[in-house]
């Protein structure tokens, strides 16, 4: 009875003889295990890549804490990154659209923010060497604004003890998000310096500020943000009857309510309503075509280790047609030497996929950096999750990829005659 692959004891002496045949040309062996390994791990990277990225957008957009935004008309990009990211703060609302939305009986809650970009003095260590640059500010009414991020705490210890909100009235209080006290190297009391041109004024006026609170990290845009009430933040600016952003929750969020709210409001001037929804088909398409791409340059990888898999596995048949001739002529059997080459096929994709999937793992950070640099993606946060679910899933495509890449030289091998074979290999 021929031998079958199916029987432990057998496979094992299958897998060893494999893996002798392998090991007999290290050099021509790695590299094919490499470059199915690169495929591999672009693959992986892509795919962590869209899972996380998604994975950012719904989590940038659950932070926010609210689900509908009104703003002024623009560029609907434009309004998917203010709406993670926060703003440049270009283009304002009339402060009576507040007191005219605020009513509307489906909503739940409110808050109005007012966005600015102030030029910053250089003031710490890390701005020595540097004449300023800038940072965004919001300005927040705090108890409306706090209903909407109930998350939002005080980082603790030495340095940020006490910290709190704004006093009724303030002025000259600031709370900064978590990294923007990194990157100044602020802690609770110390001051904040703050370069701001006000509308239709042409010169800057520099304003000192306290700093009276430093948030816990969120992963969100408010990480970034310098924090100051609202009527102090549009006093400063020059422009005491503009907003630039509503935040709104609704009592019941659905397509059907965010139509008839949109439908409501869009009747005022200058404005446009943007939901989470919109929010995110936005922002996927904005790298839809990028993602494309490198799909692309994926399928092109996997195609490239694919062909060099069944030249490598060919140029070892065609090296050993003397000794498969002597196998079979000993009554080894089609099937048997069949088995023999599609099993070292299927060992070189299999370990190839461990090695590149290993790498996607330890090189996920350096992936997002590099995508980070490349392009803004309106999101905050990490934007690679590789899952072991991606990379079973993406071993097995390598294997079930080796099945096939491995019949057509497992053939030629099984196809030859012995005394041919013999013939050829003397």
């Amino acid at each position: 009875m021929e031998e079958t692959i199916q029987d432990p004891f057998v496979l094992r002496r299958y897998v060893v003889l494999a893996t002798k045949n392998l090991r007999r040309r290290p050099v021509r062996t790695g590299l094919t295990v490499a470059g199915v390994a690169l495929a591999v791990t672009v693959a992986v990277s892509l795919g962590g890549f869209m899972l996380g990225y998604r994975g950012a957008i719904d989590k940038s957009i659950k932070m926010l804490g609210y689900q509908v935004m009104i703003m002024a008309k623009g560029c609907p990009y434009e309004a998917a990154t203010m709406m993670l990211k926060g703003g440049t703060g270009l283009l304002y609302l009339p402060g009576d659209t507040y007191q005219q939305v605020k009513s509307d009986p489906d909503i739940e809650n409110i808050t109005p923010i007012f966005v600015g970009v102030v030029e910053k003095q250089a003031s710490s260590i890390r701005d020595e060497g540097a004449a300023s640059n800038f940072t965004i500010i919001s300005g927040i009414d705090v108890p409306s604004f706090l209903v909407m991020k109930p998350w939002l705490g005080f980082k603790q210890g030495p340095g940020y003890a006490n910290g709190r909100w704004f006093t009724p009235g303030s002025k000259d209080e600031v709370v900064l998000g978590f990294e923007a006290a990194e990157y100044e190297q602020r802690k609770v009391g110390d001051s904040f310096y703050a370069s701001i041109t006000p509308a239709g004024k042409p010169n800057p006026v520099m304003y000192q500020f306290t700093v009276v609170g430093v948030l816990e990290r969120t992963g969100t845009q408010d990480d970034g943000t310098v924090f100051l009430p609202i009527d102090a933040t549009r006093e400063y600016f020059n422009r005491p009857n503009q907003l630039t952003i509503l935040g709104i929750k609704l009592k019941e969020f659905s397509s059907f309510k965010m139509r008839e709210f949109e439908t409501r409001w869009l009747k005022l001037p200058e404005v446009q309503v943007v939901g989470l929804q919109q929010v995110k088909n936005t922002l996927v398409n904005l790298v839809a075509t990028a993602q494309t791409m490198i799909a692309a340059v994926a399928a092109i990888a996997v195609i490239v280790a694919l062909i060099g898999v069944i030249n490598t596995i060919l140029m070892s048949v065609y090296e050993r047609t003397a000794e498969i001739g002597i196998m079979k002529a000993l009554g080894a059997r089609r099937g048997s030497i069949f088995q023999l080459i599609w099993l070292e096929t299927l060992m070189v994709c299999f370990v190839g996929a461990l090695v590149g999937s290993a790498m996607a793992v330890i090189g996920a950070g350096l992936v997002e950096t590099a995508i980070k640099g490349l392009a803004d993606l309106g999101v905050s946060g990490s934007i690679v999750q590789i899952t072991p679910a991606l990379v079973g899933y993406t071993v097995l495509v390598a294997v079930v990829l080796g099945f096939f890449a491995g019949l057509y030289p497992a053939w030629c091998a099984a196809s030859m005659r012995p005394v041919e074979a013999i013939g050829k290999g003397g």
